[in-house]
């Protein structure tokens, strides 16, 4: 059975100011502290053109292509989102480590393959992740595809490593 997921709306008051530790602590040098669980990209405003550092949960970390996925738990109409489909990503740093990278946009059925991996491996961490963005399904592969529709995921490949 199919059916409609609504995303959360944006954080605010408290949780807001805790969502951006993670950014106050990248621009401290002090994202070592955080492991490979978050990343910051830099990317440019889509209109104002303005720089902006947004750290993101890491949902995966795939290894063998050295990729790190993310998630816009709050949908296609998040701005960072919708900065980095306009414009390329500047930079993506996990812990101390910062690169330019390709970005690539997830299809739904990769996104749901993705997901389910991850499931599989961290299941209360995946089951986190879900409450946290207002989601649930009834982990049916083609409910998980529908899912991912809303949930939009993009790989940040590690390649060109800066400092």
């Amino acid at each position: 059975m199919s059916r409609r997921f609504d995303l959360r709306q944006q954080p605010s008051g408290l949780f807001k100011w805790v969502l951006k530790c993670p950014a106050l602590l990248f621009r401290a040098k002090l994202g070592f502290l955080l492991g490979e669980r978050f990343l910051m990209i830099t990317h440019a405003g889509r209109q104002s053109g303005r720089t902006f550092h947004t750290p993101l949960e890491v949902v995966v970390h795939d290894s063998d292509s050295v990729e790190y996925i993310v998630c816009s738990g709050t949908g296609s109409n998040a701005d960072w989102y919708r900065n980095i489909t306009a414009q390329p990503v500047t930079s993506v740093q996990v812990e101390n480590r910062v690169w330019t990278p390709d970005r690539r946009v997830l299809d739904a059925p990769e996104a749901a393959d993705r997901f389910a991996d991850d499931e599989r491996r961290h299941p209360t961490a995946a089951s986190k992740l879900l409450t946290s963005m207002g989601q649930s399904y009834e982990g049916t592969d083609a409910d998980r595809i529908q899912m991912m529709r809303t949930i939009p995921m993009v790989a940040l490949p590690e390649s060109v490593r800066g400092s």
